[in-house]
């Protein structure tokens, strides 16, 4: 397997955790519970606890000792992404006022650790890549990203300002800053998956291998809302898949969340 496949598949195995948060409705979960759940989802058991170990050294989990166990929980900016699908406001249409918020960057090469963790947590927390040390977004994102500034070393600097351009220009900037190109793509693949999955009307049991369809049907369309800016009529690209993606994302969930929730619950409480 080439180091691209390879780290894919860790990204999908990431996302499988605040998945099972969602799913389970609860704040922190017992190790036990969520290396058995994330087994269910197809990792193995030694690939469930080495995937909550490298999460919660990267900071993406922090853990609490109850007696003899470990309860787990959604930490930083990964937890604040979490929170923001849930939310739905990570794709929240923002108004256009004719200009972005924009952070600016200079960090020496010997500081690129630096960089590349400001550069990281930014496109995560929302913003998208105007050129290289040019940051865009439609609101002043920069409080979330506290924790990251606060590591700033000597030498580098961080600026913030705004950046006024035409609607015709603002789109053009938009749509290369945020790869909306592949956006759309993967929303599109999206909507074929889970239109095949709603033409059966087979019922569906309270079982492992329910849940685990309802995470592969679910969870990349998810986790690419990410990568949307909600940006507003005037920058929005022509037919912009999000309404029929959204509508198709709510039949699945009538259909599948029930005997999931009830396969999970089972489970937690066990």
């Amino acid at each position: 397997m080439n180091d691209n496949a390879t780290q894919a598949g860790a990204g999908r195995s990431v996302g499988l955790v605040p998945f099972l948060f969602g799913v389970t409705g609860e704040q922190e979960l017992p190790g036990a519970v969520l290396t058995g759940l994330l087994v269910d989802l197809g990792l193995s058991r030694a690939a469930a606890r080495a995937l909550i170990a490298r999460m919660r050294g990267n900071g993406q989990l922090a853990s609490a000792r109850r007696g003899r166990e470990v309860d787990y929980r959604l930490a930083g900016n990964f937890a604040r992404g979490f929170e923001r699908i849930k939310s739905g406001s990570a794709r929240a249409v923002t108004p256009w006022d004719g200009r972005f918020h924009a952070l600016l960057y200079q960090v020496p090469e010997g500081q690129r650790a630096f960089r590349d963790l400001l550069r990281r947590h930014a496109l995560f927390t929302g913003y998208g890549i105007m050129q290289p040390g040019v940051l865009i977004a439609l609101t002043d994102l920069s409080p979330r990203l506290a924790d990251v500034l606060a590591e700033k070393p000597d030498g580098a600097s961080v600026r913030l300002g705004t950046i006024a351009l035409s609607d015709a220009d603002a789109a053009a900037v938009a749509y290369e800053a945020w790869d909306l190109a592949t956006v759309d793509a993967n929303y599109r693949a999206h909507i074929a998956s889970l239109r095949t999955a709603m033409q059966s009307s087979a019922e569906l049991p309270a079982a492992a291998e329910t849940l685990r369809a309802f995470a592969e049907l679910t969870m990349p369309p998810m986790v690419d809302t990410l990568r949307d800016p909600g940006l507003p009529p005037e920058l929005r690209p022509p037919d912009w898949p999000w309404a029929e993606l959204t509508d198709l994302l709510e039949q699945v969930n009538a259909r599948y969340w029930p005997p999931a929730i009830a396969y999970v619950r089972g489970r937690v409480t066990g």
